[in-house]
């Protein structure tokens, strides 16, 4: 029996885990899996005769009926290629032994392994296309909560929040989108009627009001400090006429009550500022945040960053304001010299004299804004008149008035109420189903609104019952898509749902229907439309959020004693950076290898200080051009995904070698073994990941995954939690000054199961910058799960290459290989 055929076994198949999935949670399922020396018949046809030879003198002498290793029985094989648990298997073993890793210590000769998987490669080539035409790549996918504000929101002519209304969608491969991972449950639907309400609420109360609050200008006497809370509020400058929010730990401090807004909504905010006593720098790093702001809620909700300079500026934000939340501003940089907390009870003039940095408020403006009354009424009325009514009038009394959802006395006028209600609520179907409603497809709906006018006698009842019937709708809710080719409306929806999140504008409508929009050359112009357009960076931050794992940027809070410079600025500049590289590469269609390595990136202040980078000069966001020595090229050593790969306290190779495989380098890692105890790093620094790694490695079920994301998980451990550089891990020290210590130096060196070898990242981004296609195909498998609603099956293989390989001549530029997915069938195709 070979040792190392057992350990290969052992890794595939240990504890029911791993990469089979559910396959393994059942033994009854081990029947089905593989074939024995007398092959049965399957749904995809009999088992080739030499499939079966091959794994009988490969593979049975340690997994017959009696030795059973890896809790496998080989001699019992078949291929049940209709069960998707069994064809993953199979599809595994192909990967297994095209890769060289079966049996994982024997090299076989080239004209035993070929037969093989070009037999094993046409069955499961076979059954998957077989699956494909007749159900589709996609199974029926639906909205994601985004997608579906978004809808909304456009249909209706609003503009509201519906995070806290939907439901949070599950990933599936790394998506949102992707249709195996949407679950539709009565608690989902209920959440959908719920949302359909509110957002009705919002569009029926715009189109009755007659006008936009003006702006409220509170200046510096509004917004100085209540005496009675002296220690929470900035304090006023008399002889300056502006008041100070100095740099402190105080909680809650910064708070300005005078702002605090009298309704929910979304609000423009106006500030104009000056630093005080500024470092070095010139620069004093302030945070808006809005809030109840006190001990019993807590909760802050971000608004924005700004740089206080010593010449005065003016900055404009937008954000949703909640019903009684106030705005806070503060410096909130951990590396300026902040004020005692006692100090802040003081009178006024007590801080300044001493040259601690703070932030001077000369004023601050802040309006209710609103989309257009005109457009809510359009999208709602058509050009349907309105009438204000008085409370005497006959026709409705403020209580009916008010039962009709209409807040004040307003009435729709309709001379035509049967021809009007057919008119708008089939206009707004074909808006919401992206695509022409029948009649008969309208005639619930239509009864629907009908029976309501009859019961109420209003106009504006009926049409908001039919809507709100028609936001609940699997037309609207669903992708209405069917197996083979997409028709030219689902094209369109795919296309604009993939690159701006929301439905198909008026021109790809057009386009589909002439019967236009799938020829190439317009498919090309208008994905390059879509693209320069200022909505596709939905897309970006959407896809980038998902494929990078960005989304987990809040999951962790670094810990305060070992990474002390830490704090909210920083923290929200880390995604903007990722964003804009991204933008970067899509617009000006950059070679793929820039994730692994860059001369460039996008740095404000604040991160450049952060990564020792030499500021250049000027205010926000900026490209930034790198030095041939700086280790910042690429999205790999971006602070963002570093973070999001740490835990706040420790970094893992292991993590971050399987982030890289995963999400950078296309290889599909499996879980650990159930019976595995997970590392954990000794934040104490006396012992290295690497000395713990090298015992843990030491078992058979552990050292055939490690092989391979070891390396590239090791060569990122110079990047720290909140993605500094390090020689050395940090280790906490004196807890008493709580300061934190130098423990054992970083080593980053590994090699590849190629036998290719580096010392540190700078090694690794060369070894993989030699095969920049592998990068491209890496990036072209998760831009199809995301845009198409389901991952690269093993008949897209092929037709996945062609897409790499088209975009060669770009050098494998990002916009091209866009381009060439959506070109290709598996775009274009259910």
């Amino acid at each position: 029996m070979r040792p190392s055929l057992r350990h290969f076994i052992r890794c595939l198949f240990s504890q029911r885990s791993s990469m089979l999935g559910q396959v393994l949670s059942r033994l009854a399922v081990f029947a089905l899996v593989l074939v024995g020396s007398n092959p049965v018949a399957s749904a995809a046809g009999r088992i080739d005769e030499g499939v079966a030879d091959f794994l009988d003198m490969n593979c049975i002498g340690c997994h017959d009926s009696g030795s059973h290793e890896g809790d496998l029985d080989l001699e019992t094989l078949v291929m049940e290629l209709d069960d998707p648990d069994n064809f993953h298997f199979w599809e595994r073993v192909f990967d297994r032994v095209r890769e060289g890793e079966m049996p994982p210590d024997e090299t076989l000769d080239d004209d035993e392994v070929s037969p093989f998987l070009a037999s094993l490669h046409d069955t499961l080539k076979t059954a998957d296309s077989t699956r494909i035409a007749a159900q589709g790549r996609v199974p029926a996918r639906r909205l994601t909560r985004a997608q579906y504000a978004r809808n909304v929101s456009g249909l209706l002519a609003i503009d509201m929040p519906f995070d806290d209304l939907l439901p949070a969608d599950s990933l599936s491969d790394g998506f949102d989108t992707v249709s195996k991972g949407q679950q539709i449950s009565a608690h989902t639907m209920s959440a959908y009627l719920n949302a359909a309400d509110a957002a009705l609420d919002a569009a029926f109360e715009r189109s009755n009001r007659e006008s936009t609050p003006d702006a409220v200008r509170f200046d510096w006497k509004k917004l100085r400090r209540d005496e009675r809370r002296t220690n929470r509020m900035a304090e006023g400058r008399p002889e300056h006429q502006d008041i100070v929010s100095w740099s402190t730990r105080q909680n809650f401090y910064g708070k300005l009550t005078a702002t605090t807004v009298p309704a929910a909504g979304r609000y423009r905010i106006r500030l104009s500022v000056q630093a005080v006593h500024p470092p070095s720098n010139g620069r004093v790093w302030c945070s808006v945040q809005t809030g109840v702001i006190s001990g019993k809620a807590s909760t802050m909700y971000w608004v924005g960053s700004f740089e206080a300079t010593t010449q005065e500026r003016e900055y404009e934000f937008e954000a949703w304001i909640r019903d009684g939340h106030m705005l806070r501003v503060f410096p909130n940089d951990r590396g300026l010299r902040q004020v005692p907390v006692k100090m802040l009870s003081k009178p006024a003039g007590t801080v300044e004299p001493l040259g601690f940095p703070g932030v001077a408020i000369k004023w601050i403006e802040m309006q209710q804004i609103f989309p257009d009354r005109a457009e809510t009424r359009r999208a709602l009325f058509g050009d349907l008149q309105i009438r204000r009514l008085s409370t005497d009038d006959t026709l409705a009394t403020e209580d009916e008035a008010t039962q009709l959802g209409l807040g004040e006395l307003f009435e729709v006028v309709s001379k035509n109420p049967e021809g009007d209600l057919q008119g708008l609520v089939h206009s707004f179907a074909q808006r919401a189903f992206r695509r022409p409603v029948t009649r008969q497809e309208l005639g619930a709906y239509l009864n629907f609104a009908r029976k309501r006018y009859q019961s109420s006698g209003s106009m504006a009842e009926a049409l908001r019952a039919a809507y709100r019937t028609i936001l609940c709708s699997p037309r609207f809710l669903y992708f209405e898509e069917s197996p083979d080719r997409l028709d030219e409306y689902a094209l369109a929806s795919r296309l604009s749902h993939f690159l701006w999140g929301v439905g198909p504008d008026e021109q790809l409508l057009q386009l589909a229907g002439a019967g236009r929009l799938s020829d190439p050359g317009v498919l090309r112009r208008q994905t390059d439309r879509l693209l320069n357009d200022e909505r596709s960076s939905t897309f970006v931050k959407e896809f980038a959020d998902q494929w990078l794992m960005l989304y987990e940027i809040d999951s962790t809070t670094p810990d305060s004693q070992l990474y002390p410079e830490y704090d909210d600025v920083l923290h929200h500049t880390l995604k903007q950076e990722t964003h804009a590289f991204v933008k970067e590469l899509v617009q000006r269609d950059l070679p793929a290898r820039n994730i692994i390595d860059s001369d460039f990136t996008f740095l404000n202040s604040r991160l450049a200080r952060h990564y020792g980078i030499e500021w250049p000069g000027g205010i926000g966001l900026r490209r930034v051009e790198l030095g041939s020595s700086s280790r910042r090229g690429g999205i790999i050593t971006h602070a963002s995904v570093l973070k999001v790969t740490a835990n706040g306290t420790t970094t893992s190779p292991i993590v971050r070698g399987v982030w890289m495989l995963e999400r950078i380098m296309g290889q599909h890692v499996p879980p650990p073994p159930a019976n595995v105890s997970a590392v954990e790093p000794d934040i104490r620094g006396a012992t290295s990941i690497r000395e713990q790694l090298e015992k843990h490695k030491d078992l058979d079920s552990c050292a055939a995954c490690h092989v391979k994301m070891d390396p590239p998980g090791f060569a990122l451990e110079n990047y720290d939690v909140i993605g500094g550089w390090r020689d050395h891990y940090r280790a906490v020290g004196d807890t008493s000054r709580k300061k934190w210590s130098n423990g054992v130096p970083v080593d980053a060196s590994h090699q590849f199961v190629t036998g290719e070898s580096f010392r540190d990242v700078e090694g690794m981004k060369e070894i993989l910058g030699k095969h920049p296609e592998q990068i491209a195909r890496s990036l072209a498998m998760h831009l199809t799960a995301y845009s198409t609603g389901a991952a690269p099956t093993f008949a897209d293989r092929e037709k996945l290459d062609g897409i790499v390989a088209a975009t060669k001549s770009s050098d494998y530029g990002v916009r091209s290989i866009i381009q060439e997915l959506i070109q290709s069938p598996i775009f274009q195709n259910k």
